[in-house]
């Protein structure tokens, strides 16, 4: 069971794609894991712009894993494109 206290962030990204690409390949490895999406736009006062600038990542995508998992995690994250 992963937890707040023995979880590690292996993946913080902006771009959807890497995120959902990351979720299969640590599925694919059978390793456990956990998402977060944080909405940047509300942090920002539910405002989608800032003095005219388009916010150009809206939303902050984090995959967690078990302590235990977390070197084995990043290794199947590094070289998940090379299969």
């Amino acid at each position: 069971m992963i937890t707040i206290l023995n979880r590690e962030c292996v993946l913080q990204t902006n771009v959807q794609q890497g995120f959902f690409k990351a979720q299969q390949a640590l599925s694919h490895a059978g390793i456990r894991f956990r998402t977060e999406v944080r909405d940047n736009a509300s942090r920002l006062g539910q405002r989608q712009d800032v003095m005219g600038i388009r916010v150009q990542y809206p939303h902050e995508y984090r995959v967690y894993v078990h302590k235990q998992d977390a070197e084995l995690a990043r290794t199947v994250l590094k070289y998940q494109d090379n299969r």
